[in-house]
């Protein structure tokens, strides 16, 4: 079975760093406790307020089956701390 990775991409506005970074850490622990998959955060060097999200799903069945919405609300409210139009997503799958 191989893994799945979805991976995404954002800029984080300048003023509202602070509030994200209390989010994220707080999304973080969600997923880690709900055990659908693996989150980390990546901030990406030489690009202040750029970050990646990397979340690892055992399989495409789990990947496929995840139900997240119980993080929709904290989801909303990291979206309004970034960048309009500088999100980008990939889904890889593990070969």
């Amino acid at each position: 079975m191989s893994k799945v990775l979805l991976q995404i991409n954002y800029e984080v506005q300048a003023s509202k760093r602070e509030e994200y970074l209390g989010l994220i850490k707080e999304l973080k622990s969600g997923y880690e406790s709900s055990g659908i998959a693996k989150l980390e955060v990546y901030e990406v060097q030489g690009s202040q307020n750029s970050f990646m999200e990397i979340y690892t799903y055992s399989n495409e069945e789990a990947f496929q089956n995840a139900d997240d919405s119980a993080f929709d609300e904290m989801v909303v409210k990291i979206n309004d701390c970034l960048v309009p139009d500088k999100l980008r997503s990939h889904t890889l799958h593990q070969i």
